[in-house]
C-alpha cells in the first residue's frame, strides 16, 4: 500500500518559507529633523496559485473510503492556506488537526479536533475542502452516488517555519501581512501564470499620514511577470494601508508556488524550488490514494463475483469472470504507473536537491531525505507488481 511518508525536514535545516528577516525604513520627526529607524518583516511568504487555479483530481465513478481520503490529502494546501491567517490559529506555534469527512448524499459534513485551531479557522477549513472538492470532474453525479464514506486525515501547520502572517511585530511588518492576506483576492493578476512558472517579484511600498500609498514593482525580465506587476500595483496601492509615522518605506517580496502546476520549478531560488517540490509531492502521493481505492473497488468487485461463482457457477459467465480480472490488473497497471510518475517526480528533485548540496551543505538532509522517498517509492513499486501477479494468478485460466 502506499505509504503517506512525512514531510522534508524543512525545520532542521532553517529553511522555513513563514519567517522574514527584511528591514525597512521609517522616517519621524526628531529634536534636529528626521529620524530614520529600522523595523522587523516576518510575513513574506509564498502565495500558492493553486488558490487560484484550482482542479481537485478525478475521481472513479465510485468514491469509497481510500479515494476520500486521497482528495482529502490533495487538499492540504488549502488547509495551510486558512491557517496562514493569524485569526484562524491560536496563540501557539503549532496548529495540529484532524479532520473527519463523511460524504452522504452529495454533501460533505466535517468534523474537526485538535489543538490551536479557531472557530474561524474550522469554517475556513470546511469551506475549502468543500470548494476543491466541487472541482473534481463530475463531482455531483460521484457525490450523490456515495452513501456514508467517511475518511480521515490529519494536517499540522507550524506558524514559525511554513507561510503564516504574525501581526503585531512592526508597522512594517503589518503592512507585508496585509499584503499577504489580501493576495487570494488578486487572481485575474495571476492568470498569465496558470501554466507557467511564476517569477519573484520585489515591490517597494511608501507610506505617509497624508496619501495614499505610492507602490513600486520592479519589472522582471519575464513577460508574464511583468502583466503580473502591472496588474497588482494598483491593487496594493488601492489597499488600506496605514504608518503613524511621518514616512514609512516598506518592502515587499511577492513569491509564488502553484500546487495546480504538475511540475518543478526550475531554476527558482532555492527554498522556493522545495516549497513547489513539497506541493507537487503532497499531489502525487493523493493521486496514489486515490489509485489504490480505484484498485480496492476492482478488487472486491471481482471477489464478490468469484463468490458468487462459487455459490452458483451457472449465475456468472466465464467472460464475466475474465472481464472482472481484466479490470482488477487493469487498475493495478494504472496504480503502479502513478508510482511511477511518483519516482520520476522523486528521482527529479534528487538531482535538483543534490545540486543545491554542492553548493550549499544545508541542503544536504532534504538530499538524504529525497534520496529515502525515491528508496521507499520503488518499494512501494514493487509491491504494486506483487499486487499485480497475485491478481494473474486469480484470474480465470481457459483451458
Amino acid at each position: 500500500m502506499i505509504h503517506l511518508r512525512k514531510a522534508l525536514p524543512l525545520l532542521a535545516l532553517g529553511l522555513g518559507l513563514g519567517c522574514g528577516g527584511a528591514s525597512q525604513t521609517g522616517q519621524g520627526a526628531g529634536p534636529t529633523g528626521p529620524v530614520s529607524t529600522q523595523q522587523r518583516i516576518v510575513n513574506t511568504n509564498p502565495v500558492d496559485l493553486g488558490v487560484c487555479f484550482q482542479q481537485a483530481p478525478a475521481l472513479p465513478e465510485k468514491i469509497n473510503s481510500e479515494v476520500l481520503t486521497g482528495l482529502l490529502v490533495a487538499a492540504r494546501p488549502f488547509v495551510m492556506e486558512c491557517l496562514v491567517d493569524p485569526k484562524n490559529r491560536g496563540p501557539a506555534d503549532e496548529t495540529s488537526l484532524a479532520l473527519k469527512t463523511t460524504l452522504s448524499g452529495g454533501k460533505l459534513a466535517h468534523a474537526i479536533t485538535g489543538q490551536n485551531i479557531t472557530p474561524t479557522g474550522e469554517q475556513c477549513i470546511k469551506a475549502a475542502v468543500d470548494k476543491f472538492a466541487a472541482t473534481a470532474p463530475e463531482w455531483e453525479k460521484k457525490a450523490t452516488a456515495a452513501s456514508n464514506v467517511t475518511a480521515e486525515v490529519q494536517y499540522k501547520h507550524i506558524a514559525s517555519v511554513m507561510p503564516s502572517v504574525k501581526m503585531g511585530v512592526s508597522e512594517a511588518s503589518d503592512v507585508a501581512g496585509t499584503i499577504r492576506l489580501v493576495q487570494g483576492s488578486f487572481c485575474d493578476c495571476y492568470a498569465p501564470w496558470k501554466s507557467a512558472d511564476p517569477v519573484v517579484l520585489t515591490a517597494q511600498v511608501k507610506l505617509t499620514q497624508t496619501s495614499a500609498p505610492a507602490v513600486t514593482i520592479k519589472p522582471p525580465t519575464d513577460p508574464n511577470g511583468t502583466q503580473v506587476a502591472t496588474c497588482l500595483q494598483p491593487k496594493v496601492a488601492a489597499l488600506p494601508l496605514k504608518t503613524t509615522s511621518t514616512e514609512l518605506t516598506v518592502p515587499y517580496t511577492f513569491m509564488f508556488v502553484s500546487s495546480a502546476r504538475d511540475g518543478l520549478f526550475q531554476g527558482a531560488p532555492p527554498p522556493i524550488a522545495f516549497a513547489q517540490y513539497e506541493l507537487v509531492r503532497n499531489q502525487r502521493l493523493a493521486a496514489g490514494v486515490i489509485a489504490m481505492g480505484t484498485r480496492t473497488q476492482a478488487a472486491e468487485a471481482y471477489d464478490a463475483l468469484v463468490n458468487k461463482y462459487k455459490k452458483d457457477p451457472a449465475s456468472v459467465t466465464l467472460e464475466q469472470l475474465k472481464n472482472g480480472c481484466g479490470a482488477l490488473t487493469q487498475a493495478d497497471d494504472t496504480y503502479i504507473a502513478t508510482l511511477q510518475k511518483q519516482l520520476e517526480l522523486e528521482q527529479s528533485a534528487l538531482a535538483m536537491f543534490t545540486d543545491f548540496a554542492a553548493k550549499d551543505a544545508a541542503w544536504a538532509a532534504v538530499k538524504d531525505a529525497t534520496q529515502g522517498n525515491v528508496d521507499e517509492t520503488k518499494k512501494d513499486i514493487e509491491n504494486g507488481k506483487k499486487f499485480k501477479e497475485a491478481d494473474l494468478a486469480a484470474c480465470p485460466k481457459v483451458k
